[in-house]
C-alpha cells in the first residue's frame, strides 16, 4: 500500500528551511559591513540652527529637511514629515488708510475686505466680500486647484498665522505630506502683495490664488448681470460678461472652469464700479481659470425673505502652475485717476483698461474728463455739474439744431410742389424707368429752393452719440454713485419720483407740438406726438438720474430754441402758407 508522508516531516524540506534562514542571517551580515553607519543625533544648539528655513529663488522660506521631518528614532524605519497646523481659528488683520482685511486662518482666507471711503447701499462701510456667493463658492484669496481633494483640505486646514510689526502676515501648515504658505503685505492705495506656495513631497503642485465669485456691492440681479471678467494678455484687454447675443443666439461667454494659458499682465473681476484685479509680478507661465455659477438673490433687497431670482456670478483664479505664486492683488473703485496710476507690473500696462465706456468711448471718456474738471474747479455739485455741462453741449449744438429747423421749414415750404411731382407719377410702378424722371424734378426743386432732404436729420443724428456717450458716462464714473442733487439721493440709480423721467415725456410731447415735421400724414403726426414721448419717458424710467438730468435739460433748452425759431421770418411765411391751403380745402 503507498505511503503517504506530511509534507511537514519531510527531512528535506527541513534542510533547506535551515539553509535559507543561515543565507538571510549572512546577508544581513554582510550589509551592515557596507552600509553607511546612522548619525548620531544633532545637539540642541545645532539642530536648531538646521530648522531655520532658508530663503529660495522665489522669496518663499524654503523648509530644510530637519524642519520638515522628525529625528529618526531606534525603531523608526523611515523619516516622518513635521505637521503644522494650529488648533483653534483665529483672526488677522491688513490695513492701511484705504482698505481693511480681515484673514481668517481656516484655509488663511480673506473675511472681509472693507473699502474705507466708500459705503454700500445701506450707508455702511462696503464690504467687497460678497457674503452669500462667499458662503456657496468660496471666500477671496482662497485657493483654486483641479485636485478638488487637495482645494478643500487646503481652504478648511487651520493654518498657523504670524504677524511681522510691519504688518506683514503669514500663514502656514502642513500635514506631514502637503505643505502651504502665504503671506499678504499691505501696498500703497488699493493693493495687497500676496506670495503663495503649495508643495506635495516636496514638489510644487499646481495650485492658484482665486477670488471665487462676486464683489459685494452687487445686491440686485441687475447688478449681477453687469459683471465681468477682463484680463490683459501681452497688451490686449479681452472683456467678457457672463453671457452674449439674445435669447436666441445667447451663449455662455465666462465658461465655469474654462482655463487660459499667459501670459497675463492682469485679470480682473470687474462690475459697475468696483474691481478685484490680480497682477502676477512675472506674467510669462501664469494660468487662468474663470469661473461662473449661480446664486439666489432677492427680488427686493429690502424684503431679502421674499420672491428670489437665481442670478450668475462670475469668479476667477490666476497664478503660476508651479505651485509658486507672487501677486499682487487690486482691490477698489474704477477711478480712472486711481486706475491709471496702477501699475500691473513696473514699466507694464496700468489697469485703466477695466473701465469700460463702451462704443461711444472717445466721447465718454473726454465727456467725463470736462465734467470732473467742472465738478473740481467750478461747480462742487455733481447734478449742477451735469446741468452746466448740458447747457455747454446744447449751445455748442445750437448751429446744427438752427439748420436743422431752416431744413425742415423749408421742406415744408415747398410740400405743395412735391405732392404735385408726386401726384404726376404714381400711376407708375416703382420699376418703371419714368421714376426717375420724378426723382429729377425733386432734386431739381431742391436745388432751386436750397433745401437739403435730409439736412433735418443729420444734426438730430448727430446728437444721438452724445447721449449714449452721457449714458455709458454717468453708468461708469464712480463719482456719481451715492451722489446726491435736489430730491435725488444717488444719480447714478434711477430717480425715485420719476420726476424727472415724467419731465422728459412732457418736454418731448411740447418739443414735437412746436417742431415742423414735413411731409408728415396729420395722422401719423398726432399719433408720433403722443406715442414717441410715452416710449421715450418710459425708457427713462429705469435709467440712471443723472443720464435723466442731462436729458431733461437737453429738451428745455431745445424747446426755448424751438419757440424762437418759430418767430423768424421763414416760420412765419410757412405758417401763413399752410392757413391758405387749409382755407382753401374748407
Amino acid at each position: 500500500m503507498t505511503e503517504y508522508h506530511n509534507p511537514q516531516d519531510d527531512p528535506g524540506a527541513q534542510k533547506r528551511m535551515m539553509l535559507a534562514f543561515l543565507l538571510v542571517f549572512v546577508a544581513i551580515f554582510v550589509m551592515q559591513l557596507f552600509l553607511p553607519k546612522p548619525q548620531q543625533p544633532a545637539k540642541p544648539q545645532q539642530q536648531a540652527q538646521q530648522q531655520t528655513p532658508q530663503p529660495s529663488p522665489t522669496g518663499f522660506a524654503t523648509p530644510s529637511p530637519s524642519s520638515v521631518s522628525k529625528p529618526v528614532s531606534s525603531s523608526s524605519a523611515a523619516p516622518k514629515a513635521q505637521t503644522k497646523q494650529a488648533s483653534a481659528e483665529t483672526e488677522k488683520v491688513l490695513e492701511n488708510d484705504y482698505y481693511r482685511i480681515t484673514f481668517t486662518n481656516r484655509g488663511a482666507r480673506v473675511k472681509s475686505w472693507i473699502l474705507k471711503k466708500y459705503k454700500d447701499d445701506k450707508n455702511r462701510p462696503l464690504d467687497l466680500v460678497n457674503a452669500t456667493a462667499a458662503a456657496a463658492h468660496g471666500n477671496p484669496l482662497s485657493l483654486f486647484s483641479f485636485d478638488k481633494d487637495l482645494q478643500r483640505k487646503l481652504n478648511e486646514a487651520l493654518y498657523v498665522a504670524t504677524q511681522a510689526p510691519s504688518g506683514e502676515i503669514s500663514f502656514e501648515y502642513s500635514d506631514g505630506d502637503v505643505a502651504a504658505r502665504k503671506t499678504f503685505r499691505p501696498d500703497r492705495m488699493y493693493v495687497v502683495d500676496m506670495d503663495t506656495l503649495v508643495t506635495r513631497g516636496g514638489q510644487g503642485v499646481a495650485v492658484l490664488p482665486q477670488w471665487p465669485a462676486a464683489l459685494g456691492d452687487q445686491v440686485t440681479v441687475g447688478s449681477y448681470s453687469q459683471a465681468r471678467i477682463d484680463w490683459n494678455q501681452s497688451g490686449s484687454v479681452e472683456r467678457k460678461p457672463p453671457f452674449s447675443g439674445n435669447f436666441i443666439t445667447g451663449r455662455k461667454w465666462v465658461v465655469d472652469g474654462q482655463a487660459y494659458n499667459g501670459p497675463f499682465n492682469w485679470a480682473a473681476l470687474v462690475d459697475q464700479y468696483f474691481t478685484a484685479a490680480f497682477m502676477p509680478q512675472q506674467p510669462d507661465g501664469t494660468q487662468l481659470v474663470t469661473f461662473h455659477n449661480q446664486i439666489e438673490v432677492p427680488k427686493n433687497a429690502a424684503k431679502p425673505e421674499e420672491a428670489k431670482d437665481k442670478a450668475s456670478v462670475l469668479g476667477f483664479a490666476l497664478g503660476h502652475s508651479s505651485g509658486s505664486s507672487r501677486l499682487r492683488i487690486f482691490a477698489g473703485p474704477k477711478a480712472v485717476d486711481v486706475l491709471e496710476s496702477t501699475q500691473a507690473q513696473p514699466g507694464g500696462p496700468d489697469l485703466r483698461g477695466v473701465l469700460d465706456f463702451g462704443f461711444f468711448g472717445f466721447i465718454a471718456k473726454p465727456l467725463f474728463l470736462w465734467l470732473k474738471w467742472t465738478h473740481e474747479h467750478m461747480i462742487p455739485d455733481w447734478g449742477w455739474s451735469i446741468a452746466f455741462l448740458t447747457l455747454v453741449i446744447t449751445m455748442a449744438l445750437l448751429p446744427l439744431r438752427i439748420s436743422s429747423q431752416k431744413s425742415m421749414l423749408k421742406m415744408q415750404k415747398i410740400q405743395p410742389q412735391i405732392k404735385a411731382i408726386t401726384e404726376k407719377y404714381k400711376r407708375y410702378s416703382m420699376t418703371d424707368p419714368r421714376r426717375q424722371d420724378m426723382q429729377r424734378e425733386m432734386s431739381e426743386l431742391y436745388k432751386k429752393e436750397g433745401v437739403n432732404p435730409v439736412g433735418g436729420c443729420f444734426p438730430m443724428l448727430l446728437q444721438m452719440p452724445f447721449l449714449f456717450a452721457f449714458y455709458s458716462m454717468l453708468g461708469n464714473a464712480i463719482e456719481l454713485r451715492q451722489a446726491s442733487w435736489l430730491w435725488i439721493h444717488d444719480l447714478s440709480s434711477p430717480d425715485p419720483l420719476k420726476i424727472l423721467p415724467i419731465a422728459i415725456g412732457l418736454s418731448l410731447f411740447v418739443m414735437q407740438r412746436s417742431t415742423p415735421q414735413a411731409g408728415m400724414d396729420p395722422a401719423q403726426q398726432k399719433m408720433m406726438n403722443v406715442l414717441g414721448p410715452v416710449m421715450l419717458g418710459g425708457f427713462s424710467w429705469g435709467m440712471p438720474a443723472g443720464l435723466c438730468v442731462y436729458w431733461a435739460i437737453s429738451n428745455l433748452l431745445g424747446w426755448f430754441q424751438q419757440f424762437f425759431l418759430n418767430r423768424t421770418e421763414l416760420a412765419q411765411q410757412v405758417r401763413k402758407s399752410q392757413e391758405r391751403r387749409a382755407s382753401r380745402k374748407k
